[in-house]
């Protein structure tokens, strides 16, 4: 049996700076060829219990997303967070 594990590689090493034109590419160990990709932005924000709160939040006409790679043309505050992917099939 074979595990696939995911990772997501930014197309910029380092620190982003605003307006640059970023690429999340979500690279998996082992893949079959048919797998679908979905990216979710997930915004951590402390609550009175000092405990992190994750929403979801939807992807915006200005981003594009073709099946493992995630276009942000111009990246802005609103981008920072993590972003996750997640692979099905």
């Amino acid at each position: 049996i074979f595990f696939s594990f995911a990772a997501v590689t930014p197309s910029i090493q380092g620190p982003v700076s605003e307006g640059s034109h970023l690429l999340l590419i979500c690279s998996l160990t082992h893949p079959w060829g048919h797998e679908r990709f979905q990216w979710k932005h997930l915004d951590s924000a402390p609550t009175n219990s000092k405990l992190a709160v994750t929403t979801s939040r939807n992807l915006e006409g200005h981003r594009s997303q073709t099946g493992r790679t995630l276009e942000i043309p111009q990246v802005s505050q609103k981008d920072t967070g993590t972003w996750e992917c997640s692979v099905y099939g």
